[in-house]
């Protein structure tokens, strides 16, 4: 469907005069809407154009301010579609440094990448934020960028006080999201974590042992920090 098109049948639809639509390229906002006195702003991503029937209507039943929530088929409707984005082409791999002081994330999630996925996963990886971090109420060891395809190791873990098993204990959770994405049920509620994730995560051979490490050492390094996924 053309913008054009589609702008029309959502303004009818919604039955706001005043209703602005923009439609975007975004890799991390979906659907954004600001109620304003004299108009109602909408950016919404370019998936939307390809949206069926049911969940076009329950978009304009929430512009029209008929639910105060985004309806749980809007919200599944842009969790399946998210998962089809890749803007893995917008990087250049060469750029990401993967090389650290005391490990090598390459060849870490190449070895995983074998024993664990049979070589099937295409991702791309790297360090990100500094070896040393001080005042922080929270860590975070990792985070996988769905549609950059895109693991970030926090730099923290570049160190001989992490053992191996460790680090790659953390890049294979990164790389299960990748195969058990996120997901929302039927009420709405969103899953980061779901049963077939956590099934997967402890195929890990030093799964019981890496959490039994991070658990009994999470006081000496992080102080009153706490440990996190992405």
């Amino acid at each position: 469907m053309s913008s054009q098109l589609f702008q029309q049948r959502l303004q009818h639809s919604a039955g706001k005069k005043l209703l602005q639509i923009k439609i975007n390229d975004n890799r991390s906002t979906m659907l954004s809407v600001r109620r304003e006195q004299h108009c109602t702003k909408v950016s919404l991503h370019r998936m939307f154009l390809n949206a069926p029937g049911n969940v076009m209507d329950e978009l304009a039943c929430y512009l029209r301010g008929d639910h105060q929530d985004i309806a749980p088929k809007v919200k599944a409707f842009i969790d399946k579609n998210f998962k089809k984005l890749d803007y893995s082409h917008t990087i250049d791999p060469f750029t990401l440094p993967t090389q650290g002081t005391v490990y090598n994330l390459r060849e870490l999630y190449q070895e995983l990448n074998e024993e664990y996925f049979d070589g099937e996963l295409n991702l791309l990886i790297t360090w990100f934020g500094r070896r040393r971090q001080y005042n922080r109420s929270r860590i975070t060891f990792g985070l996988y960028h769905d549609p950059l395809k895109l693991i970030k190791i926090n730099r923290l873990l570049d160190s001989p006080v992490f053992p191996e098993y460790v680090v790659s204990y953390v890049v294979y959770h990164e790389m299960v999201h990748h195969v058990c994405p996120p997901y929302t049920d039927r009420k709405g509620q969103s899953h980061i974590h779901s049963k077939a994730f956590k099934v997967k995560e402890k195929q890990f051979r030093h799964f019981h042992l890496a959490q039994r490490w991070i658990e009994e050492h999470q006081q000496q390094l992080f102080k009153d920090s706490q440990h996190g996924w992405s």
